[in-house]
């Protein structure tokens, strides 16, 4: 259950630079984990929700216990861009906690990760 007053966002309202958001996800693909310069772990993730799917970077070992068909909530969640590309990932304290998996309803298009989004500087 929620929290009083606690909303979550759909992945088709998200816009880049977004920060401390909650939502819930499904998972639908799991990519192999890649490794930073310095070291660092980034377990990818094709995630969606009943509006949209977007991909998603979970850092460090969070992201080993992840399965397709979990069901994610995830609070203090950001929306960055990537190459020009939005990505979701958790907060440096966000929470993530398994709340189900298999049957919950998602659309995978559209892929909020495949629009460029364009910045004015």
């Amino acid at each position: 259950p929620l929290k009083p007053g606690q909303q979550l966002v759909p992945i088709s309202k998200f816009r880049p630079s977004m920060r401390g958001f909650d939502c819930e996800v499904i998972v639908l693909e799991t990519a192999v984990p890649t490794t930073t310069r310095d070291g660092q772990t980034i377990h990818t993730f094709l995630v969606a929700d009943k509006t949209a799917s977007i991909v998603m970077n979970v850092w460090g070992t969070d992201g080993k216990c992840i399965r397709n068909g979990d069901i994610l909530r995830i609070e203090g969640a950001e929306a960055k861009l990537f190459k020009g590309f939005m990505q979701l990932t958790t907060a440096r304290f966000g929470k993530m906690r398994r709340v189900g998996e298999d049957t919950m309803a998602f659309k995978e298009q559209p892929n909020m990760s495949e629009t460029m989004w364009v910045t004015e500087e």
